[in-house]
Formats: C-alpha cells, structure tokens, sequence
C-alpha cells in the first residue's frame, strides 16, 4: 500500500498533467474544455470526475497512512493484487498510447471547435480506447484495494463515463457528419464490436441519437 500514492500521482500525471501541457504548449489549445460546453449536463458529468480524481488521490493517500482494517479493505489473496496492479499498469499503458495518437485532438471534454477525427491505431478497435484504459486502471485499484468505497467509485466512473461518451457522440455526429456515422457503425464503444452505433432507421442504436 505504501507504493499506491506514487502509482496514483504518476498516473494523474502522466495521463492528465502531461497531455494537458503538451497539447496546450504545441497547438496552444488548452484541452480541459468542460467550460466550454453549454450543456448543463456536460458541467455536472465534468465537476463529478474531477471530484472522482481527487477522491482517488485521497484515497490513496490514506491507504498507505492507516491500516486496512480501518478503512475497510477486504482481505483477497495475493494473486489478486498482482492482477490489479497489471490492470492498473495496463490501462494506463492504453491511455497514454491513445493519448499520444490523438495527438493534437486529444480534449477532456466536449470542444466546439473543430478537431480531426482519429479512427486508426487503437481507435480501430474501441472508439474511446482512453477511457477504457481509465476502467482497467480503476479495475486494478479495486483489486489493489478491495473496498465498499472503490467498488463505487469504479461503478459510479463508468455511469459518468457512459454519459459523457454520449454526449461526446452527438458532438461529433455534427462535427463530422457521414464519416463519424460510418466510424461508429464499424468500431465498438469502449470494446470491438459492442456499442456500435446504426444510422437512424437500422436495427439498433442509431448514431442520430448518440444512443
């Protein structure tokens, strides 16, 4: 546990700090534009993974200050916790990548102004590769620390998340129109082949609706 507030902190980071400055320093665009959308829901989604972040700073923190007991970490074998931190490694290998073949289109939230739309690398196989790399991490840190507290925070960071992707959808369907429509009828949401979204009047979800 000891080890966890320095996991963390090089994750936030690595997967948020950096990516921020360096897009904002390259394209002199800063990426964090929760601001900048006018949905109401667009701001809550926004302020509630932030607190989401924070809490997880937190709570790392006091994982390698206090006991386990104290904090209600269930006991699991030590084979598991070798999983988690392989989850968490792992998805924060997927994200940095994705980040990096975003490249200049990378944002943390909704932008109206225009970006390119990056459909090759990992965005072949999941439309949003970075949040899942999000969800193996926190997947990993339930495991590292299984907890009533984390189990939430993981369920409650994959609401947000699916909400967020929804809106993020319907953007771009305007953004790019036919080309996103085609994109997302041939790549799964977060993994291949689930989520995949039909033009309105198919079976299924239809990309009109960021379903």
């Amino acid at each position: 546990m000891k080890l966890l507030p320095v996991a963390v902190l090089a994750y936030l980071c690595t997967a948020i700090v950096w990516p921020t400055w360096r897009t904002w320093r390259r394209g002199g665009v800063f990426p964090i534009v929760f601001h900048r959308e006018a949905e109401t829901a667009q701001r809550v989604i926004g302020l509630l993974l932030g607190l989401l972040l924070v809490g997880l700073a937190v709570w790392s923190v006091l994982c390698a200050a206090l006991e386990p007991g104290r904090l209600g970490i269930w006991q699991l074998a030590v084979g598991w916790q070798a999983i988690g931190w392989l989850l968490f490694l792992g998805g924060l290998v997927i994200s940095l990548a994705a980040q990096a073949e975003m490249g200049a289109s990378w944002r943390v939230g909704i932008d109206d102004r225009p970006t390119l739309l990056v459909t090759g690398g990992l965005f072949a196989l999941s439309r949003n590769p970075i949040f899942l790399g999000m969800f193996l991490t926190l997947a990993g840190l339930v495991l590292i620390t299984p907890a009533p507290w984390t189990v939430v925070g993981l369920a409650v960071a994959m609401i947000l998340v699916s909400l967020q992707v929804r809106l993020e959808e319907r953007n771009l369907v305007r953004m790019h129109g036919p080309e996103y429509a085609a994109y997302a009828a041939r790549v799964g949401r977060f993994v291949p082949w689930l989520g995949r979204l039909r033009p309105r009047g198919g079976p299924g979800p239809a990309v009109s609706g960021a379903a």
